[in-house]
Formats: structure tokens, sequence, C-alpha cells
């Protein structure tokens, strides 16, 4: 999954903020981010306000394939939820449907910070169009449950989570998970935040919470799953 980000807002080009595969450079208005969506599962995050409610339909428009599948994460059941997007000539003018792939729903609403599955046969190339969910100079608060939650950033940017922006990593509790979808292998990559004594100056651990590694890093749209113990506050900030 590739990304790639351009954010501006009339002449002024006010910030540069540095991410993993992708540039962002925001006055805080509006933007584009170029996602390219495999034929399998693809672990995403909206990165823009768009349209009237951030609806699958005006989010993705057409360009979804007959058949694409949506799972979006229950966490008080810890269960998915099923939208299926069928074109098929039965379905229309309604072609969003529940898992049975027979009985009509809603589009999705899909909000910044919510993480969600996607699944394009044959795969798909998305532009997100939209607003940034912050202004310069102000902060977002995501409340995080003791479970599991899947999230994205709401601040279209990508990097280690530690940075000055996502910041994630000292507001954290002791013990936090961290779970990233690997698309090529269908499994899920580990990484622990633990400041226990011990592990220090380095609390970024493995999966086996001895084996140091490197602080998360992020994908612009990348969703991904967090378990804080007892639960968390995730603020970010886009200072200018």
């Amino acid at each position: 999954m590739r990304t790639k980000a351009l954010i501006m807002a009339g002449a002024a080009l006010a910030v540069s903020l540095a991410t993993s595969n992708a540039q962002v450079y925001s006055a805080n208005v509006v933007g584009y981010v170029n996602q390219t969506l495999t034929s399998g599962y693809n672990m995403v995050s909206v990165p823009f306000n768009i349209g009237s409610s951030n609806g699958a339909n005006e989010i993705f428009g057409s360009v979804l394939p007959d058949g694409t599948t949506f799972l979006l994460f229950n966490p008080t059941t810890g269960k998915y939820i099923t939208v299926v997007y069928d074109t098929g000539a039965g379905f229309n003018p309604n072609p969003w449907l529940m898992a049975d792939d027979t009985t009509p729903t809603n589009p999705p609403i899909l909000s910044t910070g919510q993480g969600f599955f996607i699944q394009p046969p044959g795969g798909a190339s998305v532009t997100y169009v939209g607003s940034v969910n912050c202004n310069i100079g102000a902060s977002t608060n995501e409340n995080l449950i003791s479970g599991y939650n899947m999230v994205g950033s709401i601040i279209p940017v990508g990097g280690p989570v530690t940075n000055s922006i996502v910041n994630l990593g000292p507001s954290l509790p002791d013990g936090t998970t961290f779970l990233l979808y690997n698309q090529a292998t269908g499994k899920y990559i580990t990484e622990v935040y633990d400041t226990g004594a011990g592990f220090n100056p380095n609390p970024w651990l493995m999966a086996d919470d001895t084996t140091p590694t490197n602080p998360v890093s992020l994908n612009v749209a990348q969703g991904f799953f967090i378990q804080p113990p007892g639960g968390a506050t995730w603020t970010e900030t886009l200072a200018p």
C-alpha cells in the first residue's frame, strides 16, 4: 500500500511535516492523499474530512470495484461489522449491502481517526481529497478504551509515532500494545511500549516484551490496533 500526500491552503505553505513515505505541506485547510490498495485486506484510515458526512460513498465515489468489502471493528463486542459494495444491476440504486450481500444498508461512515479494513477485488487506486481535521496550532484528542482500538492518525502524517505531531509515547500507559497488519503475510506485527525501569532508555519492544526495537512507524492513512491498559487519551498537535 503506497501513499502520497500534499496539503495546501492559499498561497502560504506554512508547515512541512516529514513522513515515512509521504510528504505533507499544510497551512491548515485542504489536501489530498493517493493510496494504492491491494486485492487483499488493507488496514487503512481516512486522512481528511470529506463531503458532508465522511460516508464511504463520498470518500470513494465510484472508484471501488464491485464486491469491495469493508470490515468495521466494534470495540464493544470485539467483532467486525461487514458492509459490501455491490454494483450488480439487481441492487441499484443502492449498492451498499450487509454481510449477506442482500440486505440493503447505508454507506459506512469512516471518520478521521478511525481504522478499518477494506478489500477491493483486484485492488484499487484511491485519491482522498478533503480538509484536515485540525487547524494549525490546534490539537485533537482521541479517547482510547482499555481494550483494542482500531484507529489511525487524525492528522495526515506518518513516521515514528513518537514524532511531535502523532505524539504517541510518553502519554501511553506501561504495557500498551500495537498491532500493525502485514498485507504480505496476512498477520500482525506486534510491538509493546514497556516503560519498566529495566528497559529504559528504550521502551519499545517486540512481541516477546524483551527484544528492543524502533518505535512504531506509520504511513499516511494507515490503520492499526492499539491496546492501552486502562485506556488513554491520544492527543495530536499540528504546531505552527
